[in-house]
């Protein structure tokens, strides 16, 4: 049994494609199962209502397991026990770590596109495997999540295309689509502060700093800017928890297309200042057009580290 796996604090994106692959494998003759790392968000609960699909199997560990890695290439975004798994594949739109190694040769694909959904359309293609409509419909809501509704600078005319065919086949409309997902993902109703803070979060390496970057995409940006003071003090409380040398965190506001950074302690203020040219004040940047953690944010970060 192959165990299709995404990387950790699963967005949309990860279950989708985790999901859509399995019936790829199946369709290859090999038995497969989806699984994911930590609870699903609330973008992707409304996604997979809308078509009566089960998330994924919660997995605790990955250890002693035939593992398909979607979505993610590196060990800090992977499950536990991944160190003893076997890695069948890597199939990815994220830069490379290269702290992945295997005994013996593997699929490997990783494309600067917008969303892994657009590769596993592609994969479809290229053997020649139609999609039925609860498939386009996954994997149109995943490049819809991933590219913002096609404006993130790491959309591509590759997703475009493949978005509007994807469309065709699922009968849906873009702009509808895309209304409902980001209502369902500014949704913070019964969430409290500190869990919004790690909801979408991802760990890094570089020149031995380990830190962490958390955003939250939302529509409605003043509910979450309001608490400014009490996330500074929470951000403190989990950048000692997760034993990270620096912790960011960035409200993106999906709409206007900007972004809020907060500013945790003053190494987390000289590496901003200096990768982003602009002065913190009071305890935040103010970044207009920038709506991309792994294209914008986390490249300029490591760029100045």
């Amino acid at each position: 049994m192959i165990y299709i796996s995404g990387h950790k604090n699963p967005d949309t994106d990860t279950i989708v494609s985790s999901l859509v692959i399995t019936d790829y494998f199946e369709k290859m003759g090999q038995k497969a199962k989806p699984v994911r790392l930590g609870k699903i968000n609330k973008e992707t609960e409304f996604v997979l209502k809308q078509i009566k699909i089960k998330s994924p199997a919660l997995v605790k560990s990955l250890a002693k397991k035939q593992v398909f890695l979607v979505d993610h290439n590196e060990f800090g975004q992977a499950g536990d026990g991944i160190e003893q798994a076997e890695i069948l594949g890597v199939l990815d739109h994220h830069k490379l770590k290269g702290d992945i190694k295997t005994e013996m040769p593997i699929y490997f694909r990783v494309e600067p596109i917008g969303s892994t959904a657009s590769l596993i359309f592609k994969l479809f293609e290229e053997k020649g495997f139609a999609l039925n409509k609860k498939q386009a419909f996954l994997l149109l809501c995943g490049i819809i999540s991933d590219t913002l509704k096609l404006t993130s600078p790491t959309t591509t005319k590759e997703d475009i295309k493949i978005a509007k065919i994807l469309a065709g086949i699922s009968k849906q409309k873009i702009n509808d689509l895309a209304s409902g997902m980001f209502k369902a993902k500014s949704d913070i109703s019964g969430m409290n502060l500190k869990e919004l803070l790690v909801y979408d979060y991802k760990d890094f390496k570089e020149k031995e700093k380990n830190f962490g970057i958390g955003v939250c995409e939302t529509t409605m940006p003043n509910s979450i800017l309001e608490n400014k003071e009490k996330i500074l003090k929470l951000l403190v409380e989990i950048k000692k928890e997760k034993k990270k040398d620096l912790l960011f965190f960035g409200v993106i506001d999906i709409l206007k297309k900007q972004c809020h950074l907060f500013i945790v302690g003053e190494e987390e203020k000289i590496v901003v200042e200096k990768a982003f040219k602009i002065k913190e004040k009071n305890n935040l940047i103010f970044l207009p057009g920038v709506v991309s953690r792994k294209k914008q944010i986390a490249p300029v970060i490591i760029k100045a580290l």
